[in-house]
Order: C-alpha cells, then structure tokens, then sequence
C-alpha cells in the first residue's frame, strides 16, 4: 500500500512538472486579447510623455475611458489632460505601473478605480489570464495566492493559444481598441444614438454587482494603495481618489452590505491617508446612461459625470490635494 501510494504521489508529481514546463513554454508570448489593450497603453503613454507638466492624469481601467471627457478637464483647469484608463481587468498593480515614468512634479493624478481593484483578492478575470501569461512579471506584482489562482485557471486551450501567437495579419477590431480612441486616449463614438441593441441588451443583462460581499470575504488593497502615494507625493505629484461610474441597482443602497461598502469606502480610505472625494452613489446612474457595460458611459453622460468631477474637485484642485497630505504629515 505504502509503494502505491508513493508510487501515485511520484507519477502525479511528474505530471505536475510536465504540466508547468508545457504552461511555461507559452509565457511571454503575444496573445489576440491582449492587443488593444497593449497598444492602447502604449498610444496612451505616448499622449501622456509629449505633454507638458503640470498636467492630469486620470488612472483607472475602462470605466475612466468611456467616463471621462479629457477636453473639458483641460478647458477647466487650463493644463493638459491625458486619460490612461483601458482594462481594470488586468489588475491594479499592472494599472499603477502603466504611469510608472508618467506621473511627474506638478501632476494631478485622478483616480476613479473601479470598486473591484480595491479588493487585493478580487475575482481573476479571463483579461487577467490572458495578460499574465503573456506579460509574465505579473505573476510577481500579484499576491501569491492570487498569482497561483491565475496560473491555475489557465487552460489548455489558453496555453496552445500561447504557443500559436498572433494568427498572421491580424489586426485589432471591434468596440476597443485605439481606433475608437480621441488625442486624449478618451474612448470614442458612445453617443447614445450609436448604442447597437446588442450593447444595450447585455448591459441589462448584468446582474447587480456584490462588491461589499466579496470585500468582507476579501482585504483592502490599501498598503499597495499607499505605496503608489507616497511615490506620487515623492515626485510632486498629488493623487486624488473618486467614485468610478456604475450603473444604479436598488441593492446598492437596500442591501447592508452593499450599503454599508458604498457608504463607507471614502472614510475608508481616508483612514488610510487617501485624498478621497465624491460619494459612490452620487456617481450612480441609471441605464440610459451607459454604453455597453455597467462602467461604461455614454458620451452625453460623461460629459455629466466629468462636470461632476469638476465640482467635487472645486477650483484649486492641486492646491487642495497638497494641503490634505501636508496635513496628514503634521499630525
């Protein structure tokens, strides 16, 4: 029985080996998936390196794309505007990082994240998969449970698709991509009137997002949260916390624990020593505000959502940022 067992102990271990060097062969590898959204942050850094500074730079994943409007930021704050938002997908370490040798002195960093990147053991995301194995010092950047869920989660089929590459000329296509991107990096083309029907019935499709229920059987992401301040503080720059838009569902607000998550995350994070400004559910809208997802704004709402942004910042955004952080380091 003992030879048995270690027999199936060894043969498995075997299997296990054969199975990571197969899996490892594959990384680094360039994958359809990831395409638009590697080009989008590198037109997007581009943008960003030919500004001047001082300047804005607005961090997030996709909701800041279609969320915010970019020209009317710089109209209103007479600096030039740049809008790095692309996938929250593939994690907030990766998105910090984007604007590592972006950020400079003088910047206003606005940070709309989506509520799941505050979560340091949200869901892995098939954007996740597909970016980590192609782009593998990700797996360092992510918490190890969450690097090893991700490596788990990678299937066969991904690994071949690895190993294939980019299928010869292909090009990126469809709703994504830099050809539906302005000289900002805002998305564009979401007028309502250019909403398909299959836009809008996958958007009411979405069932109500449980984001305070996976926070309590998950952690705050603040420690990483912290560190990306204190390197913006170090450099000049001042960041600044909001509410990302979201499509309004009733148990946001009748729900205790979704109440209690929208209600608390800016003392939250002003606990933490994060410049937070905006209330979640005054960033909620109703259907007819979005494109295609329940981040995704339509172009008349985001003019709406970025004036609102405008408010909750006030006429001395800078000046304001830098005397909650000088604060912070006088108590």
């Amino acid at each position: 029985m003992v030879r048995f067992l270690t027999g199936m102990a060894a043969g498995g271990l075997v299997i296990l080996i054969l199975w990571v060097v197969f899996w490892a062969g594959q990384l680094g590898r360039p994958h359809p998936n990831n395409e638009w959204i590697i080009q989008s942050i590198s037109y997007k850094q581009k943008i960003a390196n030919e500004l001047l500074s001082p300047k804005i730079v607005v961090l997030a994943g996709s909701g800041a794309m279609f969320g915010i409007n970019s020209t009317y930021l710089e109209e209103t704050y007479g600096r030039p505007a740049v809008n790095l938002g692309v996938n929250a997908g593939i994690s907030l370490p990766v998105i910090l990082n984007s604007a590592e040798h972006i950020i400079q002195s003088g910047d206003l960093v606005l940070l709309p994240l989506e509520y799941p990147l505050y979560n340091r053991k949200e869901a892995v995301s098939s954007s996740l998969i597909h970016w980590a194995n192609s782009y593998p010092r990700t797996f360092l950047q992510l918490p190890l449970k969450r690097a090893l869920e991700v490596f788990a989660k990678t299937s066969f089929s991904r690994i071949l698709e690895g190993y294939r590459g980019l299928p010869e000329g292909f090009t990126v296509s469809g709703d994504y991509g830099v050809q539906h991107q302005d000289e900002h990096g805002d998305q564009i083309g979401t007028d309502r009137a250019l909403r398909e029907e299959r836009h809008w019935n996958f958007l009411n499709s979405l069932p109500a997002e449980t984001y305070g229920k996976a926070l309590r059987e998950g952690s705050f992401d603040w420690v990483r949260l912290r560190r990306f301040r204190d390197e913006l503080l170090a450099r000049g720059a001042c960041p600044v916390f909001l509410p990302p838009p979201l499509l309004f569902k009733p148990s946001y607000v009748a729900s205790p624990t979704e109440a209690d998550f929208y209600e608390t995350l800016p003392f939250k994070a002003t606990s933490e020593g994060l410049f937070w400004l905006g209330r979640p559910t005054e960033a909620m809208r109703d259907a007819n505000a979005f494109f295609d997802t329940n981040f995704h704004l339509v172009n008349e709402a985001r003019l709406d959502y970025t004036k609102q942004i405008v408010d909750w910042l006030g006429n001395q955004p800078m000046e304001q940022c830098k005397q909650y952080y000088q604060g912070l380091t006088t108590r």
